[in-house]
């Protein structure tokens, strides 16, 4: 019972970090594009909320995982940050993204997304492995 109340406590604590994180950070980059020139040739509340919900899939399905098969976690986490990579070039690139001529804030808005949710989700697994020891 009481590992089953510390995941649940866990997926809360990293979910809610996650959804934190939306919330900040699409805030800050809109302001940031609100007093320039600079239009994004997609939506970039589009990027933010595939990348939000992709991580907490993930981070939930790796805490529940992890109290079935501790040893496989890694390997989980990895599986599902290539699933969500493949899910993102099949969705975005699909609607034309492979199409357009980037430039480097297009880029940028892309990658900053990217590796927000990636830096929570590997917070959320190695203070997991490292709580295991």
């Amino acid at each position: 019972m009481i590992k089953k109340n510390n995941t649940l406590k866990r997926i809360l604590l990293f979910n809610g970090i996650a959804l934190v994180s939306l919330v900040l950070f699409y805030k800050l980059h809109i302001s940031l594009f609100n007093d320039s020139s600079w239009k994004l040739n997609f939506s970039l509340l589009s990027v933010y909320l595939f990348f939000s919900i992709a991580s907490l899939v993930i981070i939930s399905v790796i805490e529940i995982l992890f109290d079935v098969t501790p040893a496989n976690a890694g390997y989980i986490f990895l599986v599902g940050i290539f699933i969500k990579m493949g899910l993102f070039i099949l969705i975005f690139y699909s609607k034309g993204l492979a199409d357009a001529k980037m430039n480097v804030i297009e880029k940028l808005s892309i990658f900053a997304p990217l590796f927000l949710f990636l830096l929570i989700e590997t917070l959320a697994i190695t203070t997991r492995l490292k709580q295991d020891d």
